[in-house]
């Protein structure tokens, strides 16, 4: 992959998936940054919308990051596609340039279908796709200043939660030691991303507390919220980043979802959490959905009822506590 970064002589188009988390935020930021530094041109397509908790990684006046429309590919450019293993997994402002462009997929999901045609480096095992980027740039020797590490180890500390996760690695590790070392500012970006919450945000993650519901004796746990809610407290879709890990920390919960509708005619997003031997990626892959093994999510139609919704996904998840481990 190293390599089919330096082939390419035209510029660098770099999307990832709907709804960035820091890991496609910090991968799609970091790689842009280090090839910019090479000299290369580079720019985030369509990378947003993005939560203010990520703020001090954006530099508005550097161009990083430009609308879909904004972008004509010309003969010669490349679409790099970060933490994302899919088309149908990218914002649907961005999904035509995947059938115009040639592809490079740099990803750490379960491998999928794919991008037809293109280069793809899928590294299931590892942390975060901002590790394996960050390894990619090494290897190609790319230049990394200190604002590229920084939004590289965002997305590793954010994708690892915080490496307690069961996929950091060695090499994870390793590459926390190296970002560290070209100048990153942990304790800054600690306070940025787990310190600091508004008071909007709070509130929202009170009426989702009190919207959890407990099934299969505590093992099941899921929690939902309406487009009331968002609208009462001001919030948008980035305000409930996560939200889906205070079901999870309810003790004796094995399998956990958090249910949302943003906007009165958007679709239902629902965000899935497990524990060995549950496979959430495959009970998302039956509503066409995907991810990792103890995280995924899957997106219903617009013109599904919320509550339907979370009734099928708690009726799903409470089969799947009550079935018997599979046999090794």
């Amino acid at each position: 992959m190293a390599r089919e970064l330096l082939a390419v002589r035209g510029r660098f188009a770099i999307v990832s998936h709907v709804r960035p988390d820091g890991d496609a935020i910090g991968s799609s930021l970091g790689l842009c940054r280090a090839l910019r530094a090479a000299g290369r041109e580079a720019v985030c397509v369509a990378l947003g919308p993005i939560s203010d908790v990520y703020d001090f990684l954006l530099d508005p006046a550097a161009g990083e990051i430009v609308p879909a429309e904004a972008f004509e590919p010309a003969p010669g450019d490349v679409l790099v596609v970060v933490d994302c293993g899919v088309a149908t997994r990218l914002r649907d402002c961005a999904r035509p340039l995947a059938s115009r462009m040639p592809v490079l997929c740099i990803d750490h999901h379960e491998p999928g279908p794919g991008f037809p045609g293109a280069a793809m480096l899928v590294e299931p095992r590892a942390g975060s796709a901002s590790e394996v980027v960050f390894r990619v740039a090494r290897l190609a020797g790319l230049p990394i200043d200190r604002s590229a590490a920084e939004a590289f180890w965002t997305g590793v500390v954010t994708d690892t939660g915080r490496f307690s996760y069961d996929s950091t690695s060695p090499d994870t590790l390793r590459a926390g030691a190296a970002l560290v070392a070209l100048g990153v500012r942990t304790q800054f970006i600690a306070e940025r991303v787990y310190g600091r919450v508004p008071l909007a945000r709070l509130r929202l993650q009170s009426r989702f507390l009190s919207n959890l519901a407990v099934s299969a004796d505590g093992r099941v746990v899921v929690g939902w919220l309406a487009p009331e809610d968002y609208a009462a407290e001001g919030c948008d879709s980035t305000d409930s980043e996560n939200f889906v890990d205070f079901a999870r920390s309810v003790r004796g919960c094995e399998l956990a979802a958090f249910v949302r509708r943003v906007e009165p005619r958007g679709k239902v997003n629902v965000s899935l959490r497990g524990l060995p031997p549950h496979d959430v990626s495959a009970i998302c892959g039956e509503w066409g959905g995907g991810g990792h093994v103890a995280a995924a999510g899957a997106t219903f139609d617009a013109s599904t009822d919320l509550a339907d919704v979370v009734a099928t996904v708690t009726a799903r998840l409470v089969r799947a506590a009550s079935s018997p481990p599979p046999k090794e």
